[in-house]
């Protein structure tokens, strides 16, 4: 018999699903975000997201940069290029070793990229302004799993081989019968 502070097995697998649910619904809704941004900012998404990358892990070569971002070496080396004729990006020698260099934000980008996550900041914040500290660390500590989860998931899918594609009906007449 569960108690009143353990739900019953089923309850808690309905509980596990809604979660799962939510997380979906979630990684739906942040590329809408990252491709409104970047038509905001007369960007691609791509260079958004490096941007995203780059200001949440300082210190990255383009190398790891496209390796974060899943871009071939070639088009990571565009992207840097065209954020840094923006100006949003600079490369930087690295200081514990000359022969790397690293891409940073520069401060106008970060200010552009403060403006530009205002709003959503702002309505982040409100959904958080009513939770204790206890709750706020809790949310962070599933959403910093969650995300290496994520990660871990695409490193196995990424190392998997490819499946085979079942063939679809093309829109000729055979297709029609």
């Amino acid at each position: 018999m569960a108690s009143e502070f353990a739900p019953a097995t089923e309850d808690r697998e309905l509980l596990e699903m809604a979660v799962v649910r939510a997380v979906r619904n979630l990684s739906e809704a942040m590329p809408q975000h990252t491709v409104a941004a970047a038509h905001h900012l007369g960007m691609s998404a791509s260079e958004v997201r490096a941007l995203n990358v780059v200001s949440s892990h300082r210190g990255l070569t383009a190398g790891e940069l496209g390796a974060a971002l899943g871009v071939t070496s070639g088009g990571i080396t565009g992207i840097v290029d065209r954020l840094e004729r923006g100006g949003h990006l600079r490369r930087e020698p690295d200081r514990a070793d000359r022969r790397r260099v690293k891409v940073e934000v520069t401060e106008e980008a970060g200010q552009v990229a403060r403006e530009m996550l205002s709003g959503l900041n702002r309505e982040i914040g409100l959904l958080l302004q009513d939770r204790t500290p206890a709750e706020l660390v809790l949310l962070e500590d599933f959403l910093v799993q969650l995300a290496a989860a994520v990660r871990r998931g695409a490193r196995e899918l990424a190392a998997a081989p490819p499946r085979s594609r079942t063939p679809t009906p093309t829109s000729g007449p055979a297709s029609r019968r």
